[in-house]
């Protein structure tokens, strides 16, 4: 089920970023996941609104973070990889959008391939992140016909 994040879910929302950073993003050095971690956990979690998937017993699976029609997280704990909610919440923006964008690491190529099989193509590629480290970016776009 999709819901809206509770204040209760931080922890939970960010050992999902976590385990899914850490099974995907093999070209983080330790450093830099580090330093991204502390980020996520102190700055970006707790100031923003989630769509949370939970399961039947209301343990978070999954989340997302949108500002109008730009997905600007999306992150699926990897036991749940392949199950579908990466897809339930991609089809819930499209439902509200007519145009849907997203940034993606270019290093995450399971990634960049979940959301080109949901209909994203790249518009434009950024040699780093949006810090200067040298992560390309690649920017998608859905349009519905």
């Amino acid at each position: 089920m999709l819901r809206p994040s509770r204040k209760n879910d931080l922890a939970d929302l960010y050992v999902i970023w976590h385990d899914a950073v850490k099974a995907t993003h093999h070209f983080l050095s330790d450093s830099a996941f580090d330093e991204i971690a502390l980020q996520v956990k102190v700055d970006y979690l707790p100031s923003r609104q989630f769509l949370v998937f939970a399961d039947e017993n209301d343990v978070s699976c999954g989340f997302m973070g949108a500002n109008g029609n730009e997905i600007e997280s999306l992150f699926v704990h990897p036991d749940q990889h392949g199950k579908g909610i990466g897809k339930q919440f991609i089809d819930h923006m499209k439902a509200a959008n007519e145009r849907v964008v997203l940034e993606v690491n270019e290093q995450n190529p399971q990634a960049v391939g979940f959301y080109e099989a949901v209909g994203f193509k790249v518009d434009r590629r950024d040699p780093t992140d949006s810090h200067g480290r040298p992560f390309p970016i690649l920017h998608m776009v859905w349009q519905r016909d």
